[in-house]
Formats: structure tokens, C-alpha cells, sequence
């Protein structure tokens, strides 16, 4: 019943196997694209016996569980040479892009691109909204506005629309470059020109390589038309998250909340999602 809802799916039927089955576990949750794995340990399991020694000799630990996978050479060059076309490129974080914890690589990528980020909620934090290069607060603009896509550990799922429709301006003015462990993730819902398959720190880093020698900056049209835009977004924002009224409403109350962040920046804040 378990197996077509998690990565993958075993029973430990004997005691002395329970060590084997933790590390086959552990490798199949953390390797290639992590998912949850259900390990079964049935009743039966709990009542066998085995000498200490035995056990602890039976237990294993896991060498490399997530090994590196590189991109293809050709696929760097490829996804290069896109980027080098682009006029009103764009960059965005997804979820895959926070679990390979490869923060300062993709930090060198975006800051050695020069290149604006747009980061989906589950990669919040990879890097600062304050960061010049966030997109954040003109992210409607940028999904209609841009040329070019470099999708980082990001699916085109409902969160974005699918790449398609309003959200993503005319139709076909998009091209996608897409960096995704997974190789059935590429051209789930629109042609990726320049897909890039591997693990996320190795295929940042091989992009940030390539841009060693003689890398142009975007447009300073587009950047700056970015800077413009979250700025006037902000300002507008501004007077109502200084709302004062009576009962409070949700832009007094994140106005209050940001207060406290900006004045503690070491304090966490924990929100039930219906609030």
C-alpha cells in the first residue's frame, strides 16, 4: 500500500537485518531527488532476540548515500550559450535548489551572473529578499517580462502556472534552461531548450566555471527596470504595513511582526498556515 506513495518501500522481517534496512533507507530517501521512504517493522520483528555484540556488528554506516552526479559537459556549454542571448534573463530558487544545501554555490552563480532571482517559497533564506539581485517584490513583472529562465531545483508546477498562460506573458516568449537531479522532470509541461541533469551543486558550479572569462553582465535596461520596480512595489506597500486600524488586519499585523524581526534579528516567528 506504501509504495506508490513515498520513494520507496521495505519490511524488516528479521533482527538482524534491521541495520542493512536503515542504511538502504537512508540511501534511497537522500539520493537523486529526496523523498520519504517507509520502512515496516511488523509486530513479529519485536519479539526476536540477538546478542548485543551481534547487533552492534550488524549495524551499517552508510558511505556517499548522496553522490555527486555531474553534468554533461555538452549541457554546460549548451545552457552557457542560451544565457548569453539573453536579454531580460531571469533566475528561480525552488525547493530543490534549499534541499542540496549548496547555498554558496548558488549565491557565486546568481552574484557571478549578475542575473535577477526570484526564489519560490520553500526557498526562502537561500538568499536574503534585501539581496540587490531579489526579484521578490517585482515577481510578476519578471515571470511576463523575462526571456530566458533558469529554472534551479524549480518545477513548472501549479506554483508557476505550469510555464504557461498569463502569468508568463506572450506565448512562446520564453526559453527554459532547467536544473533538476530528476530527467523525467525535464519537459513536464513546456520544452526546456537547455536541461541540465545532476545534482544541484555540481551543476551550479560547472554553470559559474563557465562564466570564468569574459562574462557580460544583463542589460542595465533590465536591471535596472527590475530596481525600479521592486522599489515603487515596496513603496506602495509601504503606508500599509503601517496600518493602524481597529480590529487590526493582516497588513498591520506583518508590519508589527516585521518591527520585531528587523529590531531581533535572531528571533523566529512560527505561524500556523490558516492564519
Amino acid at each position: 500500500i506504501a509504495k506508490p506513495l513515498c520513494k520507496a518501500a521495505f519490511r524488516v522481517l528479521h533482527a538482524q537485518d534491521i541495520g542493512i534496512a536503515v542504511a538502504r533507507a537512508i540511501r534511497a530517501a537522500v539520493s537523486g531527488r529526496p523523498g520519504g521512504v517507509y520502512l515496516d517493522l511488523p509486530a513479529k520483528l519485536f519479539s526476536q532476540v540477538m546478542d548485543a555484540a551481534e547487533g552492534a556488528r550488524s549495524l551499517v554506516k552508510v558511505v556517499d548515500a548522496a553522490p555527486a552526479q555531474l553534468p554533461s559537459p555538452d549541457s554546460v556549454a549548451r545552457a552557457l550559450e542560451v544565457l548569453k542571448g539573453a536579454k531580460r534573463p531571469l533566475i528561480i530558487l525552488g525547493k530543490g535548489a534549499a534541499y542540496a544545501q549548496a547555498d554558496e554555490a548558488v549565491r557565486e552563480l546568481v552574484e557571478k551572473s549578475g542575473i535577477p532571482f526570484l526564489p519560490m517559497s520553500m526557498a526562502k533564506g537561500l538568499l536574503p529578499d534585501t539581496h540587490p539581485q531579489s526579484a521578490g517584490a517585482a515577481r510578476s513583472m519578471v515571470l511576463k517580462d523575462a526571456d530566458v529562465v533558469v529554472l534551479v531545483g524549480a518545477r513548472l508546477n501549479w506554483l508557476l502556472s505550469h510555464g504557461k498562460g498569463k502569468t508568463w506573458g506572450e506565448p512562446g516568449s520564453k526559453t527554459f534552461i532547467q536544473i533538476d537531479i530528476e530527467p523525467r522532470e525535464m519537459d513536464s509541461n513546456v520544452a526546456i531548450v537547455a536541461p541540465l541533469v545532476g545534482d544541484i551543486g555540481s551543476c551550479v558550479s560547472a554553470l559559474t566555471a563557465g562564466m570564468a572569462k569574459g562574462w557580460t553582465p544583463p542589460p542595465a535596461e533590465w536591471t535596472g527596470a527590475v530596481s525600479a520596480r521592486k522599489e515603487a512595489n515596496i513603496a506602495k506597500m509601504a503606508p500599509k504595513l503601517m496600518s493602524n486600524a481597529s480590529p487590526m488586519n493582516f497588513h498591520g499585523a506583518l508590519g508589527a511582526l516585521r518591527r520585531v524581526v528587523q529590531e531581533r534579528p535572531d528571533a523566529l516567528l512560527v505561524n500556523e498556515g490558516a492564519n
